[in-house]
């Protein structure tokens, strides 16, 4: 289980301005290794959507941990992300496909696989 509250705290500001830079409220919920693993996918799906975004996350070897990540994207600033239009749209598309999952992982510490997709 994740515990460095300094991590925690910094994983809870990259998932805020995230959700900030793609125009929504913001987010704040628990952080655990389930958000972390949400989050990660979150962010590829936004990649996909970047085809001239030069930094790319490194699938890890090892089970995504909240530190794990935030060592990933230490010098890396999701701000830099809502500057563009087609910046901000992949960011809402990976929101809106990610939010409920990652929702669930905040309060429940699950990831659902794809198959259960349709019990959301």
């Amino acid at each position: 289980m994740f515990v460095d509250v300094d991590a925690k705290e910094a994983l809870t500001e990259l998932i805020d301005t995230f959700y900030r830079a793609a125009g929504e409220p913001g987010w704040r919920g628990q952080i655990n290794d389930s958000v972390a693993r949400i989050f990660m996918e979150m962010l590829l799906e936004a990649q996909r959507g970047l085809k001239d975004y030069s930094w790319s996350l490194l699938a890890p070897e090892h089970p995504i941990t909240s530190k794990w990540l935030i060592y990933q994207i230490d010098n890396y600033t999701i701000e830099k992300m809502g500057r563009m239009n087609q910046e901000t749209s992949c960011l809402e598309f990976a929101i809106e496909k990610w939010d409920d999952r990652l929702r669930l992982a905040a309060k429940y510490n699950i990831v659902l696989d794809d198959e259960d997709d349709d019990d959301i």
